[in-house]
């Protein structure tokens, strides 16, 4: 066995014992781990699945996998086959932060959560990451609507904190081998994976696609994703690739799939013998773990503005938003039926509940809007404005009564039950070009509760007004200029016409 000892922060040092090195994946800045964890489950009584019936031998599974986990050294973890409760995950992170002494874990909020088990719910994939390397940018998505994929195929897109720079990652488990109708299903999960990154490629245009897809290269559904644009990593960097043994057959079918701009900035990509070499007793999994290194574009220069394009659906989770309850026994929640972040104070009133936005960094930024859509029912719709408000801050540190918020105006409120009303809230000049923004939704009320449903958000910003000779016909004289997102698309505006980054007149 060769021992390896990896270096956590400045300080921390943790050496662990391993069979099989790491493998060498390049020089990248940001490390994406996937593997099959093969029924993991924290409550097993519930299923048949898991290869433990003992407290003792989940520890030993968790032990095992937080082992393999720490000698990765990766920023993301993209798991399947892991029990469709948040506690697993979580647990998963605590280990792996009380093994390594620091806090740097945490998990991604999905919104995915099971009363029992059954063979449509039980199982999901989903994510930890390293909060000082990345952090998450925007919701957790389904592929599929379908119930069962609705859980096991999932999108997140990334951001690198150094840089800034993102990428859209996407973690599937597809219909495991077992018939001829198993065939179909692979090339049914395939066309949802790739209608589904084609939707949400707003996130970002750079994706990666990582999973179990149950499937080696020479399969319709791999000729589907490959027909879309993707090519596999893990034989890029070596042909003789395989995660899975299956009678002595060396087999490919965890994989790693890159489109185009992906492919072109990552730096390594490797299967890690972590479990095929060994016998069944000493596994965690029966397939294998697989990494992917990538650069993420050039790191920002100091002063280089970026705008903003944040946007939140509700329509899978509550995403980077944070409920914050401060009196009362309700809460702020994703709710599945109307797929919307909601409120409702009925028979528990007084309650005064938050919800709170990510952090955002205006350095650099004039002017943003955020935008959402809400709905109200129940309650007096005159005292709605009072109820419920929108305030922003600037020194928000985790704790809302010790930070200043300023109230932002709301325009448009319900004027019938469940009435869906528009707004565009003008970010005051007072919070741009600063960092660490938050904004709450803040719900309190003392009697005659309504109901508040929140959906579509967005944060958008404009960059501050700078100096360019590129967009003049004669280039003799700097003209003023703005930078503009618009659709997801960066334009240039001139003395109010507008043009490409390319410099073509819109």
């Amino acid at each position: 066995m060769k021992k390896i000892c990896i270096m956590l922060g400045l300080a921390v040092a943790l050496c662990v014992q391993s069979a099989v090195p790491v493998p060498n994946v390049g020089n990248g800045r940001v490390r994406i781990l996937g593997n099959n964890l093969q029924n993991y489950y924290y409550n097993y009584a519930e299923s048949a699945r898991p290869s433990y019936s003992t407290d003792e031998g989940r520890a030993e599974k968790t032990r095992k996998i937080v082992e393999m986990m720490l000698q990765s050294n990766a920023d993301i973890f993209a798991f399947c086959e892991v029990e469709a409760k948040p506690i697993v995950l979580q647990q998963l992170a605590d280990s792996l932060n009380k093994a390594a002494g620091v806090s740097y874990y945490a998990t991604v909020n999905d919104g995915i959560s099971i009363v029992t088990d059954s063979y449509d719910n039980a199982l999901k994939s989903g994510f930890i990451y390293r909060t000082d390397k990345v952090k998450p940018y925007g919701s957790n998505y389904a592929a599929t609507n379908v119930t069962y994929y609705k859980n096991v195929m999932r999108i997140q897109a990334w951001e690198e904190i150094a840089t800034g720079e993102r990428f859209t990652l996407s973690m599937n488990h597809f219909k495991a081998k077992s018939d001829e109708a198993s065939v179909a299903k692979r090339v049914e999960n395939a066309g949802w994976l790739v209608s589904a990154l084609g939707s949400y490629r707003v996130q970002d245009p750079d994706i990666l696609v990582m999973g179990d897809l149950n499937a080696e290269m020479d399969e319709e559904c791999i000729s589907i994703i490959q027909k879309a644009g993707f090519e596999e990593q893990l034989l890029r960097f070596d042909s003789a690739s395989y995660s899975y043994v299956y009678y002595s057959t060396h087999e490919l079918i965890d994989h790693a799939f890159a489109n185009t701009s992906m492919a072109e900035q990552i730096t390594g990509a490797a299967v890690w013998h972590t479990n095929t070499p060994l016998n069944y007793s000493s596994r965690y999994s029966d397939h294998d773990a697989y990494l992917v290194a990538v650069n993420l574009g050039e790191p920002r220069e100091e002063g280089e503005c970026q705008p903003v394009d944040f946007t939140e659906s509700f329509s899978a989770s509550l995403g980077e938003f944070t409920p914050v309850n401060i009196t009362g026994t309700s809460n702020w929640y994703w709710n599945t039926k109307y797929s919307c972040a909601y409120m409702n104070a009925y028979q528990t009133a007084p309650d005064e509940d938050w919800l709170v936005s990510p952090a955002f960094d205006f350095s650099g930024q004039e002017s943003g809007t955020i935008r959402f859509s809400h709905a109200l029912g129940y309650g007096t719709q005159s005292e709605y404005p009072n109820q419920c408000k929108l305030k922003i801050s600037d020194d928000y540190a985790g704790d809302v009564a010790t930070a200043s918020w300023t109230d932002l105006t709301i325009d448009n409120w319900s004027t019938s039950n469940f009435e869906w009303k528009d707004n565009a809230v003008a970010i005051p000049e007072a919070f741009m070009q600063k960092k660490n923004i938050y904004f709450a939704f803040c719900y309190n009320v003392a009697s005659s509760a309504p109901a508040w449903e929140i959906k579509n958000l967005s944060v958008q910003t404009v960059c501050g007004i700078g100096e360019t000779t590129e967009l003049t016909e004669t280039a003799e004289t700097p003209v003023r200029y703005k930078k503009i997102l618009h659709n997801g698309q960066l334009i240039i505006e001139v003395d109010g016409v507008q043009y490409t980054i390319t410099g073509q007149r819109l």
